[in-house]
């Protein structure tokens, strides 16, 4: 078994980034899930009510003094801005988490705002997340619940098997490690796996929702309520949900280290 892709989502609910190799740290793959986009009362907002967000990349140019940011929405334009630590704190909140993010501008929120035809503000978490999860005992990003998500690459294979079209493709469930040379679902068995040099435990399977439906080339979601619908046939857990997918945490989580493509993956403890 290996890793085959390394994907991180600079913005939440936004466009995937396609990598190489990455650090890995506390809170996740450096840079993931680092912006959030808050409504009124400080509410996050996603994809699954406005999935053109599914269209916004945001990229870091790393090449001047400053950290600077790009967001860009294809054939409708983009804006530049930069972070700062000093920055205008908000009380923010993700799921039933409630914590503090800085400000990104004025500027920035305008855009966004229009974008997703409603007021919104930009969030950046810092170099620091002030968000802790009790659940998993460490700070995490602004991802759902857990630091990081683990596919299969024979599960989606077999799920398409077993949906009408069998066109589905990765990105639709967002994924930050996707692995090759399994067999579908195997990971069902898993409890620890070693992936490269990095140990990680999978702490729980993924429930999914209707945004598994949006088509990331497009923004818009399928007519024809796939792959959901499928998985609700064939992965309808005892707990009534259905799951594809699992929540990884790092076992040694505050050491630095990489994750490369090509890194070989171990299962180092059955359930």
């Amino acid at each position: 078994m290996q890793l085959t892709h390394l994907w991180r989502y600079p913005l939440k609910s936004g466009a995937a980034e396609a990598l190489e190799a990455v650090t890995l740290g506390e809170e996740g793959l450096t840079q993931d899930r680092r912006f959030v986009v808050v409504a009124a009362r400080g509410k996050f907002v996603t994809a699954r009510t406005h999935p053109q967000m599914q269209r916004l990349a945001l990229r870091e140019d790393a090449s001047g003094q400053w950290r600077l940011w790009h967001l860009d929405r294809p054939e409708l334009g983009s804006i530049s801005f930069a972070t700062n630590e000093q920055s205008e704190r908000l009380d923010i909140q993700v799921w039933a988490d409630q914590f503090s993010a800085l400000s990104v501008s004025a500027e920035a929120d305008a855009w966004l705002s229009e974008q997703l035809g409603m007021p919104v503000r930009l969030c950046w978490l810092g170099e620091r997340s002030e968000r802790y999860r009790e659940v998993i005992g460490q700070r995490v990003s602004a991802a759902d619940g857990f630091p990081l998500l683990l596919a299969n690459e024979a599960s989606l294979e077999a799920l398409n098997r077993e949906t009408p079209t069998a066109d589905h493709g990765m990105d639709q469930f967002r994924p930050n490690l996707v692995i090759s040379g399994a067999q579908a679902w195997a990971e069902d068995g898993w409890q620890e796996v070693m992936i490269g040099d990095v140990r990680f435990r999978l702490v729980s399977s993924c429930t999914r929702c209707a945004m598994v439906n949006v088509d990331p080339a497009t923004g818009e979601k399928r007519g024809d309520r796939e792959p959901l619908k499928t998985l609700a046939r064939v992965r309808r857990f005892e707990d009534g949900q259905v799951h594809f997918g699992y929540n990884l945490v790092a076992v040694e989580p505050n050491r630095h280290q990489t994750l490369r493509v090509g890194d070989p993956v171990e299962v180092m403890a059955f359930k």
